[in-house]
């Protein structure tokens, strides 16, 4: 629950400790939403995350979410949001939402992320799993516009393996999307914060934040994360 204060807060970004489902309808409104939710329960049972040398291989030590609790989050993110979502998504949740829209959004593309460091399959009965889904959804009913011309939505690259969070995002990756999606001077929203990535991209290319997050432990690694000096690109 979140204590009515903010966890950590500067010019850029805003950390709020606790539930998003509680939070979200107690602020204001946002020009894009960049997020990874939790995936679904078949996806974290046979997950492991490639933390690195010295980590060892972690199961995802956070709870999974199922579509209803997705499709219950996203209607309340169309009241707030103006433009874009943008979510890293288990692909079963993706494909539910092209299958039946969910009010308030338009579904746009399914993107996906190529992983080059992708954990190998456990059991070596099959093909690993190198991928993750990108969900792109807007605001139905309102123009879309965005700065990325005709590039695709797809994205090749490493997993994070730092060890502050299983299912770590590039930044690289995320960058992007706030450069191609988000106007200067407007603000994200992340309730599935984690690591505080969205965060270090949103406050590196000029824009501001709002993050949530329910673990404390991530939310004191995204303060730290953005305390940091704003890095020069």
């Amino acid at each position: 629950m979140s204590s009515g204060a903010p966890y950590y807060q500067d010019d850029a970004v805003t950390i709020w400790h606790g539930d998003c489902r509680e939070i979200v309808p107690t602020l204001g409104r946002f020009d894009c939403v960049i997020t990874d939710p939790p995936f679904s329960q078949n996806t974290h049972a046979n997950a492991k995350s490639n933390r690195g040398k010295g980590h060892g291989n972690r199961a995802i030590d956070f709870a999974a979410i199922d579509f209803a609790a997705i499709e219950s989050l996203l209607l309340t993110l169309a009241e707030h949001c103006d433009r874009w979502m943008i979510a890293n998504m288990d692909w079963r949740h993706i494909a539910e939402i092209e299958r039946v829209p969910v009010a308030g959004w338009e579904f746009v593309r399914f993107g996906v992320w190529v992983k080059t460091n992708p954990m190998p399959q456990i059991s070596a009965d099959r093909p690993a799993n190198g991928w993750d889904g990108i969900a792109y959804m807007h605001r139905e009913g309102v123009r879309k516009t965005w700065h990325g011309g005709g590039c695709h939505g797809n994205w090749i690259g490493a997993l994070v393996t730092d060890g502050n969070h299983p299912t770590g995002k590039p930044i690289e990756m995320v960058r992007t999307w706030v450069q191609r999606f988000v106007n200067e001077g407007a603000t994200i929203l992340d309730p599935f914060a984690g690591s505080g990535t969205t965060g270090r991209a949103a406050k590196d290319l000029g824009r501001k934040a709002v993050l949530i997050e329910r673990e404390e432990r991530y939310c004191e690694i995204a303060a730290r994360r953005m305390q940091q000096e704003v890095l020069a690109l």
